[in-house]
């Protein structure tokens, strides 16, 4: 019922700030670092902290460590991982900006069709089985977190069963800012509106109606990102 309190590693308070400022636009892109001694010594950490949080940062697309030169703020929107999209959402109180909603949406929308025109020749009827299953979980989900799992989960099922085996992986890339996007939607304008989506889709895939299940994807997010079910904040 409660769960344990964990306190942050300094290496996680040093990401924490230095993301904050990077993302706050404080640090600039193509800013240059001082030395990992000087950042331990302003900061009052050790050395070794600094360098993990500066490699971990690179990882990720914040930061580019160029050898004998130093380490610069890399341009992390256009060459970071999907990782990026966590600490925005994390600097921004758990929300995504405008831009960031927008881009997702359009992008899901690719993967989305992609997958329809993939998979809908390969269903068989056990695969039509098992996403009609799935579509029946997501009617009897009780909360938007429930609704927003069960609903990640009908697309990334869908995903698997276009016999791209990179897709799901693709899906899964997205799982925490689609989630979470999900979830706003389910708050904002409930899930019957997504049932029915799902309730069209099972019916043009039985039919192996490509065009016209594309088409409900395109209605969707074009609902969703300006239209009577949009999502971003006020």
């Amino acid at each position: 019922m409660f769960k344990k309190l964990v306190s942050p590693t300094l290496k996680e308070l040093f990401i924490q700030e230095m993301e904050g400022m990077i993302l706050s636009g404080e640090l600039p892109i193509g800013e240059k670092l001082p030395p990992e001694r000087e950042l331990a010594g302003k900061m009052q950490i050790s050395r070794s902290v600094v360098n993990d949080g500066i490699a971990e940062m690179a990882r990720k697309g914040f930061l580019e460590i160029i050898p004998r030169q130093g380490t610069y703020v890399a341009d992390f929107h256009r060459n970071g991982t999907l990782d990026i999209l966590v600490s925005i959402m994390s600097y921004n109180g758990g929300r995504l900006p405008r831009d960031e909603i927008r881009s997702i949406l359009e992008l899901r929308g690719v993967l989305m069709k992609f997958s329809l025109e993939s998979a809908i020749p390969r269903l068989t009827k056990e695969s039509l089985v098992q996403l009609t299953d799935q579509c029946q979980a997501f009617h009897q989900a009780a909360t938007p977190e429930a609704a927003a799992a069960s609903i990640y989960e009908f697309d990334h099922m869908l995903s698997g069963f276009s016999g791209n085996t990179l897709l799901p992986l693709f899906f899964c890339s997205f799982k925490v800012p689609i989630t979470v996007l999900w979830e706003r939607y389910f708050m904002r304008h409930g899930m019957e509106g997504m049932h029915k989506r799902n309730m069209d889709l099972l019916k043009h895939m039985e039919q192996q109606d490509i065009m016209a299940a594309k088409q409900v994807i395109d209605d969707s997010i074009r609902s969703t990102i300006s239209g009577s079910t949009e999502i971003y904040t006020t």
